[in-house]
């Protein structure tokens, strides 16, 4: 099947599905798809009012950094974000549980988003080229959408999870279950990194900000390059 073809049968299914979960539990499907934007909002408007607008900023700013770049790495860097590990970790994991969320129960509708569907749709197709290259990952199910969000990728995540739950079969319930098991497990671990640091080099320590950027900075690059050749060694196959 073409890469066109893929999207298309992609999309279509998420369509049938949107529309029949619509029709079908009403009530569910404007808590999934209000909930985020709307807890989003009152979220923000609290920490300013709690926190003040830098406070704000800097959670937008490590917000960012998580979705785009870091993942779950943005933990390690709480000292020079100004912010606690523990809220770096609510944020990630809220983050994973919203966007799961939202794809998990809406994928029909933001893929005609006009360039996010396309981007999504793009993520969608990769998934299944992916899954069609290692077998194994369909006999992992649950606990394989689990590890897969505790990847700490920003590539990975409740994104793609969403997407290889419904390639795999899962439920719709399994695979937002699973993303949120995933995400607390894998932001956990980011923590208790966090919590070693400050224990034995000590945030002051000047090679901490060098060492550990190069040393993140070096995973992200090469997690992020095996990521990719597994998907051409699938696109090959």
């Amino acid at each position: 099947m073409s890469d066109a073809s893929a999207s298309t049968q992609i999309e279509a299914d998420e369509k049938d599905f949107y529309e029949a979960f619509r029709r079908d539990y009403p009530i569910w499907w404007r808590i999934t798809f209000l909930l985020p934007p709307l807890s989003t909002l009152v979220i923000c408007l609290v920490v300013v009012v709690l926190g003040g607008i830098l406070q704000l900023q800097n959670l937008l700013i490590a917000a960012a950094l998580a979705f785009f770049f870091l993942g779950k790495f943005v933990i390690l860097g709480s000292e020079q974000l100004s912010l606690d590990p523990f809220e770096l970790f609510t944020l990630v994991v809220y983050m994973d549980i919203m966007t799961g969320m939202l794809l998990v129960f809406h994928a029909g509708f933001l893929f005609r988003i006009p360039y996010l569907g396309s981007r999504l749709l793009v993520v969608a197709r990769d998934s299944q080229q992916l899954l069609a290259g290692h077998p194994w990952i369909r006999r992992a199910t649950f606990i394989g959408i689990t590890l897969y969000v505790m990847f700490p990728l920003a590539a990975t995540g409740a994104v793609g999870a969403a997407i290889f739950g419904r390639l795999l079969g899962m439920s719709r319930l399994s695979t937002f279950l699973a993303i949120c098991l995933g995400s607390i497990l894998g932001c956990g671990i980011m923590v208790y990194g966090s919590v070693l640091i400050d224990k034995y080099i000590g945030r002051d320590n000047p090679m901490l900000t060098i060492g550990g950027v190069a040393i993140v900075t070096a995973l992200i690059l090469l997690l992020n390059y095996r990521y990719r050749k597994m998907k051409q060694r699938s696109q090959a196959n």
